[in-house]
């Protein structure tokens, strides 16, 4: 297995920062809860583009 590159990208520092900024968060619990609430809307539209175009249902 290739060795992970430990770069980020520029971006992605901002969007991280962002998020800090945004959500304050105090502790790890906190830390989840923001990346729930930033990534969950995310990954519900992939599962339903999934159901919608792999599975044949239409929602």
């Amino acid at each position: 297995m290739a060795p992970r590159k430990n770069k980020r990208s520029e971006a992605s520092k901002a969007i991280a920062q962002a998020i800090i900024e945004q959500y304050q968060p105090a502790s790890a619990e906190d830390m989840q809860d923001a990346l729930r609430d930033i990534f969950g809307p995310m990954f519900e539209a992939m599962l339903q583009g999934e159901m919608n175009s792999h599975l044949g249902y239409n929602t």
